[in-house]
């Protein structure tokens, strides 16, 4: 064969092997920089369920290798089923760099992998602009009873009121139970804050939790192998016990008011209520004394005021609940609260014993709250009915209590 029909033989030939090594050196040059040990271990991963850092941290265990990982959790985070047998290590990294658009340096037997900069940002925000619109689909908020996260879920956020939340998939904000416990299970992931106001928080191992856990009447079990990023806040005693009871019983179901259906229960109510009347009006009779003229003289005023608190009041709460700041300040609330009805309570039994015809001349304000004291008892002995006009009553009675900034406010506003 002459010279001029071999040239373009041998330049195609060429070509092919110039390109064989190109093709042979472009991943390595792409995702691994660095120096390698001259015999590269040899690694296996079997991982059918699993993410990017855990297939980089089952490679860098094996190879013997110290792992430092610099990259966002976005990234790191994304699930992956590799399955590699008995291959240098380096080419099982490449494929996980590749998976995770992520690059490593290797020297002195650390692997430092970081972000690949060089990547398309247009995939970023997609993911970015995806994750968003993920998180505005579902946000999961339970009144009165208790919430159940799946493993197959994931949420914005999951509020329960009145019960507990038990969570086995992912929240991306904060998981709140009022009047409850917050438990997750293994493989659970709270990306807020894990708040139990009247119960416990439970971690179980495989628990991920990555900011902080608060338990207010109750305390934080992180139990060996749990994931714990943020502080670890237990308030416990009698005073955040008895807050999440009457929380519990405020806001829960039925079955808490069918507890005071028995007759025993109902006659130690009304003594009980009759014994609170007598001791604040003893204590504060001026206030109590204003709180009733302004009750008397603004009634719609007085419902709307009542209604203003009972609906403010969980939402109070649970925005309290969500930050440490403010979870201090929930036993606060809630004895405000309790002091509302309480005191108004008293100056509606002050109204009521008013107008009660008995004792004539020799009423004073002290006989008229313990006659009116005892007659919104003896309303209370009435089963259903006697328990929501006590209600309405404490309820109008509190509006006027805080209008009035209980009773230091003697006029009656224009």
């Amino acid at each position: 064969m002459s010279a001029p029909k071999l040239t373009p033989f041998l330049v195609i030939v060429v070509l092919l092997f110039l390109g064989g090594i190109v093709d042979a050196a472009t991943p390595g040059m792409t995702r691994l920089e660095g120096r390698l040990p001259d015999t590269v271990p040899v690694v296996s991963v079997d991982q059918t369920r699993g993410t990017i850092l855990d297939a980089l941290s089952t490679i860098a265990k094996q190879a013997g290798w110290t792992l430092v990982v610099t990259s966002p959790e976005s990234l790191t985070s994304r699930s992956l089923a590799i399955q590699v047998k008995a291959r240098p290590a380096n080419e099982a990294l490449d494929l996980v760099l590749e998976a995770g658009s992520l690059r490593a340096t290797f020297a002195d037997g650390v692997l430092k992998v970081r972000p690949d900069v060089t990547a398309s940002p247009g995939g970023s925000r997609r993911e970015r602009r995806r994750e968003r619109g993920g998180r505005r689909e579902a946000e999961r908020v339970v009144l009165g009873g208790s919430l159940r996260i799946d493993a197959d879920e994931v949420v914005r956020r999951a509020v329960a009121i009145g019960g507990s939340l038990t969570v086995l998939g992912h929240v991306r904000g904060d998981a709140v139970a009022v009047g409850g416990s917050v438990t997750l299970l293994p493989g659970a992931r709270v990306e807020g804050d894990t708040v139990a106001i009247g119960g416990a928080v439970t971690l179980p191992p495989g628990a991920r939790v990555e900011g902080d856990a608060v338990a207010v009447g109750g305390a934080v079990i992180a139990e060996e192998g749990a994931s714990l990023e943020g502080n670890n806040v237990s308030l416990g005693g009698t005073v955040p016990t008895i807050i999440g009871s009457l929380i519990r019983w405020g806001v829960g179901s039925g079955s808490h008011l069918r507890s005071f259906v028995g007759v025993g229960a109902m006659l130690a109510r009304g003594i009980l209520l009759f014994g609170i009347v007598l001791l604040v009006s003893l204590a504060f009779p001026d206030h109590v004394a204003h709180v009733r003229t302004f009750l008397a003289s603004r009634p719609g005023f007085s419902l709307l005021g009542g209604l203003a608190v009972l609906v403010g009041f969980i939402p109070l709460c649970v925005l309290l609940a969500v930050t440490i700041i403010g979870i201090p300040l929930i036993p606060i609330a809630v004895m405000l609260l309790v002091a509302l009805f309480v005191f108004g309570i008293t100056a509606a039994a002050l109204w009521l014993g008013e107008r009660i015809p008995l004792l004539g001349e020799n009423k004073t304000p002290l006989k008229a709250v313990a006659l009116g004291g005892a007659g919104l008892a003896l309303v209370g002995l009435i089963p259903w009915i006697g328990t929501l006009a006590i209600f309405l009553a404490a309820m109008m009675a509190a509006g006027a209590t805080l209008l009035s900034r209980f009773g230091r406010r003697g006029g009656v506003p224009a």
